[in-house]
């Protein structure tokens, strides 16, 4: 039987992150083959806040209208993009987060993921500090590949995870996460193969990756503007770095926001002018509170108040702001 749940409680989203930017362990299990899809995140934040023990119970099956397979992907999403988790290690109860309520639930931010920042703060989650997704986080920050296939991703990614752990992943293990790591982000178009189970990723909406100048096996990260990431999610992502790098510091250096591991040049694939363009709206964004000072002797981010600015007072403000639909 499914233990009932009939108040919206949630679990806190917004704990210390770990200091390694890839999770140890690596794993690479729980998606059984499939990408997020469109529809899981909210279906999933919706069964979770009436049944907690669901993806404990053979009724999952019903509850959400898939197979057995795709209820352990649903679950994996949920936890892999912050949006629910485990009330304790091993436990069979899951709640959605502060986050994944505020966002997901019925009066929610953006239920329906309708908003192109909530897209890209999904990306943030599986690929930034505290991404529980391993060859997303590796892919996007440690792998500075100009053009790349399938196969080199995999093999670097087996040799990284091989170096630090002692939990040995198969070689057929890495490439079928290396293969849903490109259904979440290449359009249907632009992929060799006939990936139905990628066609409903809104990810790929991003335009982060795109198919490289050779064979159709090649690829290739999209650097550059991101006209469709907001400059309020750009700070919230910013602010999420800087207390993960240097916490408790009053300064970031702009090239650390542009190219270290985790910042979000790295992350959101921008390009140094683009980054600086974001900066430079920091002050208005904030009221002061975030400062870019650009001089010939310093380039660099400055928290200017006393009193805190937090992310999730950035996306509270963001999405307030946003017309409803």
């Amino acid at each position: 039987m499914l233990a009932h749940q009939t108040d919206s409680a949630t679990l806190s989203f917004f704990d210390p992150l770990p200091q390694s930017l890839l999770p140890n362990p690596p794993s690479f299990a729980g998606h059984q083959t499939f990408a997020l899809r469109s529809s899981w995140l909210k279906k999933g934040v919706d069964a979770l806040l009436k049944y907690p023990t669901l993806f404990s119970s053979d009724e999952a099956l019903v509850l959400l209208g898939v197979g057995k397979n795709m209820v352990t992907a649903i679950r994996h999403w949920l936890i892999a993009t912050g949006m629910a988790a485990p009330v304790a290690e091993r436990s069979s109860y899951m709640l959605p987060t502060t986050l994944g309520n505020y966002l997901l639930a019925d009066d929610g931010a953006d239920p329906y993921l309708e908003d192109p920042g909530t897209l890209w703060l999904l990306h943030w989650k599986l690929c930034g500090p505290g991404s529980q997704a391993y060859t997303w986080a590796y892919a996007f920050n440690v792998w500075r590949e100009w053009e790349w296939t399938r196969t080199s991703l995999s093999a670097s990614v087996l040799a990284a995870a091989r170096a630090s752990s002692s939990k040995t992943p198969s070689a057929d293990t890495i490439e079928r996460d290396v293969n849903v790591f490109l259904l979440t982000y290449l359009a249907a178009a632009e992929r060799s193969q006939n990936a139905e189970d990628g066609l409903d990723c809104p990810l790929r909406e991003l335009g982060l990756i795109r198919p490289g100048f050779g064979s159709q096996e090649q690829y290739t990260f999209a650097v550059g503007p991101k006209p469709s990431l907001p400059p309020a999610l750009f700070a919230w992502a910013l602010l999420n770095f800087w207390d993960w790098k240097y916490p408790g510091t009053s300064t970031i250096a702009a090239r650390d926001i542009a190219y270290a591991e985790g910042s979000p040049g790295v992350v959101f694939k921008l390009d140094e002018d683009s980054v600086l363009r974001y900066l430079d709206q920091l002050e208005e964004l904030t009221q002061g509170r975030l400062r870019f000072e650009d001089t010939p002797l310093v380039r660099q981010v400055v928290r200017t108040s006393a009193e805190a600015l937090t992310p999730e007072a950035l996306l509270h403000s963001y999405y307030a702001a946003q017309p409803v639909a």
